[in-house]
């Protein structure tokens, strides 16, 4: 792989922990680069049907856990009712 294909790959990964994965009950929110489960370190409350979550991955082999970069992910309230 050419350091121009992994320098674009860096940026696509940080773009997605960035902007946002999506958070599953029951997998919770997957790392974009190592696509390892990564651990919650801050829940922010419910804004209308949505509530923002942030990760850290754990895995050292990780792009995204060496370089210390958080992730961020995103809940929908699929079941109509908002919760409080």
């Amino acid at each position: 792989m050419s350091s121009q294909m992994i320098t674009v790959w860096l940026l696509k990964m940080q773009e997605e922990a960035e902007t946002g994965v999506v958070f599953s009950q029951r997998h919770g929110a997957m790392c974009p680069a190592c696509n390892q489960r990564a651990k919650i370190y801050s829940t922010k409350p419910w804004e209308g049907p949505v509530r923002i979550r942030y990760h850290r991955c754990s895995n050292p082999q990780c792009v995204l856990c060496r370089a210390g970069k958080t992730i961020k992910s995103v809940e929908e309230d699929v079941t109509g009712v908002e919760t409080a």
